[in-house]
């Protein structure tokens, strides 16, 4: 038997999953439709603007959406209201970075962080009565029932091994009876091996595209990437793929014209308490890094995603007019 078979990760995933299937371990239903956006893999896949781009659609469909999460690496426990849709309520560090994040770019939508999202999506009903909640890394929190699952795919997914082998926290296995859509990301062109296993498992897919990027103050205005010309940059971020943002950058500064001269990188979710950025460089960073730095001298990056249409016209057959 090799390892894999005596990995006791994979058989607490397994067990988890079984006690689950058969009811053992109980669920709760939500009156609000549920949709879940999740992956199988650690590190960043392109969940947090899978959501963004999800609840701006569905707002503008007239539906009363809202956003429940972990709040991963946050400093509170239990269940916390972030947003009532106006405003973020606390701090970053208080509700994690993706909670705060879509607090303050996503209006009109509130936002609940719980480690037990049965309770998050009932303090949602009690306060908001939402039509649609939109679940943020969800795929694996099976307490709560769900009409709609999103897993984001990865190329390396597909040859990679289960926790602490590999970084998949569940086996592809599970694709084939509880996702309803793969969602492929980090891949520039089609990628036949994802199109044709997802096809076996008899799903639906699309690709997570990359429009095209935007720049932002540090008082949230767009501004054109020509303000870069000239300027000494540095690159600052805590995501789960800083490379990937980095050579973004990188392919930015050939077309713009900027230099960058320093590059500082931390693990996910990093608070950033002990970095205080170089006053003679201009940075750049992303949202939700912005969020816990702060400064005059920085600017922010944002990338366009979107979503395929069949993706989008599946998720809104859960809302017949």
């Amino acid at each position: 038997m090799g390892r894999f078979s005596l990995n006791p990760y994979l058989w607490g995933v397994k067990l988890r999953n079984y006690l689950y299937r058969k009811g053992i371990f109980k669920t709760c239903r939500p009156k609000a439709r549920v949709i879940s956006v999740g992956n199988l893999s650690v590190g960043g896949t392109g969940k947090t603007p899978t959501v963004l781009h999800l609840a701006k659609h569905l707002k503008g469909k007239g539906l009363k959406v809202s956003i429940l999460l972990r709040g991963y690496r946050r400093e509170t426990k239990g269940t916390l209201l972030v947003s009532d849709g106006e405003k973020p309520l606390v701090g970053v560090r208080q509700c994690g970075d993706e909670a705060y994040l879509y607090a303050k770019l996503l209006k009109g939508i509130p936002v609940v962080v719980a480690e037990n999202r049965c309770e998050g999506a009932k303090l949602l009903e009690k306060l908001f009565s939402p039509e649609v909640i939109l679940l943020d890394d969800g795929f694996q929190h099976l307490r709560i029932e769900r009409d709609f699952d999103i897993v984001l795919i990865t190329p390396r997914d597909l040859k990679d091994k289960v926790l602490p082998f590999g970084r998949l926290r569940e086996p592809l296995s599970v694709l084939k009876e509880r996702d309803d859509y793969c969602l492929f990301s980090k891949t520039e062109k089609p990628h036949r091996r994802l199109e044709n296993f997802c096809s076996s498992l008899g799903k639906k897919f699309g690709y997570l595209t990359l429009k095209g990027f935007k720049l932002f103050d540090h008082r949230l205005r767009g501004v054109d990437f020509s303000s870069l010309k000239g300027e000494r940059v540095g690159v600052v971020s805590a995501l789960g793929d800083n490379e990937t943002f980095l050579k973004q950058v990188e392919e930015l500064s050939q077309i713009y014209g900027f230099e960058i001269t320093k590059v500082v990188q931390f693990r996910d979710h990093y608070h950033y308490k002990d970095f205080k950025p170089d006053q003679n460089l201009v940075w750049i960073t992303t949202f939700k890094d912005f969020f816990k730095i702060g400064g005059e001298n920085l600017f922010i990056l944002e990338r366009e995603f979107s979503l395929p249409s069949n993706l989008l016209g599946e998720v809104e057959k859960l809302f017949p007019t």
